[in-house]
């Protein structure tokens, strides 16, 4: 007889065990599903997020992009001056050497024409 009982203990066991088991997996459920849920939300906001971020980052880059492109014509907009301030230097350069010359051709005038009316 101790048989039976150990089977019979057994089989309740077993049967209490489908039982809670079913409520078990419906929680264990339940909370997956939740889980998952959230999983879902959060990675509908971290989507979000990383949309704005390349929207941002498709400014920053814009924004990066405006700015070497007028660091491109300022530098050749320099190259040009200097290349003007060169010309303007080497024409002064050439005009006061034609000042000099004039200056040294009015003194001998000059000298000319004060020995011509002491000769006189």
């Amino acid at each position: 007889m101790p048989k039976k009982s150990k089977k019979s203990a057994k089989k309740r066991l077993r049967s209490a065990g489908k039982k809670r088991g079913v409520s078990d997996i419906k929680s264990h459920h339940s909370v997956l599903s939740e889980a998952l849920r959230d999983i879902a939300k959060e990675l509908g906001r971290m989507r979000s997020e990383k949309h704005e971020l390349e929207a941002s980052l498709d400014g920053v880059v814009m924004s990066l992009t405006s700015t070497q492109n007028q660091e491109v014509r300022m530098k050749d907009q320099l190259r040009r001056l200097s290349s003007a301030e060169n010309e303007l230097n080497l024409k002064r350069a050439r005009l006061r050497k034609k000042l000099e010359a004039t200056k040294s051709k009015i003194q001998k005038v000059r000298q000319l024409s004060s020995q011509m009316e002491s000769i006189s």
